[in-house]
């Protein structure tokens, strides 16, 4: 297949409720779709999500990578399921995964649609749908109580919980409220988005005994890999690596060194399908657990993201919850590409993504 011509749009992102992080709050957003048109008359659809404070990348700097530096390179280029197109423009720049992603998505949905199967099938996998957890965004212990108790009321088996803005006091306190709100019924996965200092999270971490955490989820900062290991040996509850993890690299260098637990694996991070597999690889031949995850994504985005998950072979644990925080009022299963059931989402059977464009 040869690329013909690359088009860019924004589309509009509407949340049913402000979701908020240690990182950053939102509730509207733009993402930026691709769409790779090729000679043959396929067309290919990939999405990038603007996550500045954990990628770097804004809506502009998208636009600009795409359509100045990656689309010239790339028109008039043949793509191959082996993507070794993508090698060579992975070297045009350093970093700058959302867009990569964006590309990688669109070259993996042309490629599932040129084979005629859903991405999940072409990338391996059997299974049609996957159980995701639910986030719960940071708010006051009755806030959060209250939204804990509704997401189980709607059928989600295990939740996540966002810390890292307060003091040790509070985020004991937060969690132990929770716990005992729900009886110690639903298992957490605690994630503090960089909020916490190595000593901070030891002393967090040590008064959650007895409560059922799947995991606490970057500690500390980002690249402080010696921060992680330190918390890492110190605790009992497993620790997994999120913002830590972008490439290849970086995974190695966390198992290496056993700086954590498990790896969160999330597209925007890796520039896409291709480098996330080859991260899941690197952890199962470690026998390390993985979760796939997702920024504040589109329906494009999520889509692929949920493929992934399916078309990978022994994935942990699920974070795509994203589809049940959009407000999609008018927006069809074929627009979504993804259908929700109680704790529960389910790709289509369409040819690629399921993604119209």
């Amino acid at each position: 297949m040869i690329i013909d011509k690359i088009e860019i749009k924004k589309v509009p992102i509407k949340l049913n409720a402000p979701f908020k992080t240690a990182l950053r709050e939102v509730q509207v957003l733009d993402v930026i779709r691709i769409l790779i048109f090729f000679t043959n008359g396929l067309v290919g659809i990939g999405e990038a999500a603007p996550t500045k404070v954990i990628t770097g990348d804004t809506e502009a700097r998208i636009i600009a990578d795409v359509s100045k530096r990656f689309a010239p390179f790339l028109i008039g280029k043949k793509v191959e399921a082996s993507l070794a197109v993508l090698d060579e423009m992975n070297q045009l720049v350093e970093g700058h995964s959302s867009a990569k992603a964006a590309i990688d998505i669109a070259l993996h949905d042309a490629l599932a649609k040129a084979a005629n199967v859903p991405l999940y099938r072409y990338l391996g996998g059997t299974k049609q749908s996957l159980e995701t957890d639910f986030t719960i965004s940071i708010g006051s212990p009755e806030t959060m109580c209250r939204e804990a108790q509704e997401k189980v009321s709607q059928g989600f088996t295990s939740l996540k919980i966002k810390l890292g803005l307060g003091t040790i006091e509070e985020e004991v306190k937060k969690i132990k409220q929770i716990n005992q709100h729900l009886k110690g019924q639903i298992p957490f996965r605690i994630d503090a988005n960089q909020g916490w200092t190595k000593e901070e999270a030891v002393q967090i971490l040590q008064e959650w005994q007895g409560i059922p955490i799947d995991f606490v989820e970057q500690p500390v900062k980002a690249a402080d890999f010696a921060g992680l290991k330190y918390v890492t040996e110190r605790s009992a509850i497993p620790i997994m690596a999120d913002e830590s993890v972008f490439s290849y690299q970086d995974a190695k260098q966390l198992i290496d060194e056993q700086c954590c637990d498990a790896l969160n694996i999330k597209l925007m991070k890796t520039g896409g399908i291709r480098e996330g597999r080859r991260i899941f690889s690197l952890a199962q031949s470690h026998q390390m657990p993985v979760m796939v995850g997702s920024m504040i994504e589109g329906y494009a985005g999520m889509a692929a993201a949920a493929h992934f998950a399916l078309g990978m072979s022994d994935v942990r644990y699920i974070d795509l919850d994203v589809p049940f925080m959009w407000d999609a009022t008018g927006i069809s299963i074929a627009q979504q590409g993804v259908l929700l059931q109680p704790g529960r989402v389910v790709v289509t059977e369409a040819f690629g993504l399921g993604i119209e464009r």
